[in-house]
């Protein structure tokens, strides 16, 4: 049976009527892996937000609509002043393939630029060599060009430096124009 590495009241509820023993009784089920007491306030979030949604008509495919227009403003922008930091050529899965409300850049550099997108004050997912932009329904076109202009002040300053140091990436670019 697996034995959980950290261990909180819940994994052992049903013996707390019991006397105390010497080791931690877990149960035989889930509940053993189990920490301590369970916070419940991202439910009464995630009911109020979805309660909004009813309330207004917006479907869960209204949003992802939403978010897809707001990508490919994103993407335009990126297209139209592209960035050696963060080219569009970098983006996994390629454009036109099915995606959820992110986009993800793969990116040789990927912590250098997360953090002086960090730095500027856009928090953003990392996850290796992956950086993910979120659009969700409570962002706007004005998010976006926001975001863009950040972006261009930030990652332009040494951006040329940053391709140079990603061969990769310089090889991508080379092979699209």
């Amino acid at each position: 049976m697996l034995r959980p590495a950290d261990t909180g009241w819940f994994a052992s509820f049903e013996a707390l009527s019991g006397p105390p023993g010497s080791a931690v009784p877990y149960n035989n089920d889930a509940f053993r892996f189990w920490g301590a007491t369970f916070d419940p306030s991202g439910l009464y979030r995630f009911n109020a937000a979805m309660d909004w949604l009813a309330s207004t008509g917006t479907t869960i495919a209204d949003v992802h609509r939403h978010s897809q227009s707001l990508q490919r403003q994103f993407l335009d922008g990126l297209e139209r002043q592209p960035l050696a930091a963060l080219p569009v050529s970098a983006l996994v899965p390629p454009q036109g393939v099915a995606r959820g409300n992110f986009l993800t850049f793969e990116l040789d550099r990927a912590e250098s630029v997360h953090q002086r997108i960090k730095a500027a004050g856009v928090y953003i997912d990392r996850r290796d060599r992956r950086i993910r932009f979120g659009f969700g329904v409570y962002h706007d076109t004005a998010a976006v060009d926001s975001l863009l202009r950040v972006l261009r002040e930030t990652l332009d300053q040494g951006g040329s430096q940053m391709a140079a140091d990603n061969p990769t990436q310089m090889s991508a670019e080379r092979g699209k124009a």
